[in-house]
């Protein structure tokens, strides 16, 4: 995003509280109204986001914000914004940080070529981890909060870069895959794209499943690539 959001003591609205106290308040929001809980999610999450850049480089990928626009355009709820990003972490790897920042791979990228279908079904499902909370409760801990609050005043430090590569190496669970993969059907499906561009990318994938290191921790803390392509075909078959 080109804007920079108001610094974060001034959003709380407590410059001279204790960073614990700031916390707090970041936590309440994010059980708060909608709106509030949004507003929560983007102020921490611009803070993760920055220190995960600092560790791996990520930029704007032109082909990324088409298809990336043409599925933001397509969710019911506009209250939301996102960012895209490709990144350097060196193994296909996709990542969705708090307040819609989300990261995919270069690795990952390259893999998809020219099957726009395949990044679109990634970032929706991406965008599924980020609707259903999914991101918060991974990475919005007490113990995150005031590590980022740190960060703010003190600069990025070895522990919080540690928090930081603890917290995107943690999976999902299977049913929080799962239910964003169905998100995902939908959601490429209302946007124009084919949904069996994730079969295609999983069939792809699956052929690189034993080469050491290939697949990374993103992939081997998800559930089997067979049974997410068995079903996905069955969610396509089913009525709207």
């Amino acid at each position: 995003m080109n804007h920079k959001p108001p610094s974060l003591a001034y959003a709380l609205g407590r410059k001279a509280a204790p960073l614990f106290f700031k916390a707090q308040w970041i936590m309440q929001s994010l059980t708060g109204s909608e709106q509030e809980k949004i507003a929560a999610e983007y102020k921490m999450g611009y803070l993760l986001a920055q220190v995960y850049e600092e560790k791996i480089p990520a930029a704007e990928n032109n082909r990324l914000a088409k298809i990336s626009g043409q599925l933001v355009s397509s969710l019911r709820n506009k209250d939301r914004r996102f960012s895209f990003k490709c990144d350097q972490s060196g193994v296909p790897n996709a990542l969705a940080i708090p307040g819609g920042f989300i990261y995919l791979s270069e690795k990952l990228f390259d893999l998809c070529g020219e099957d726009i279908d395949a990044i679109a079904f990634v970032l929706a499902h991406e965008i599924a981890h980020t609707i259903h909370g999914d991101a918060n409760k991974r990475f919005l801990t007490k113990t995150a909060i005031n590590a980022l609050l740190r960060f703010r005043t003190r600069g990025i430090s070895p522990p919080v870069q540690s928090l930081l590569a603890h917290l995107v190496q943690q999976g999902y669970s299977r049913e929080q895959e799962y239910r964003a993969d169905r998100f995902a059907v939908a959601l490429t499906k209302a946007a124009g794209f084919d949904p069996k561009g994730g079969c295609r990318l999983f069939s792809n994938l699956r052929k690189h499943e034993k080469e050491p290191n290939f697949m990374g921790e993103y992939f081997s803390s998800h559930p089997a690539l067979s049974d997410r392509i068995d079903r996905i075909n069955r969610r396509m078959q089913q009525p709207e």
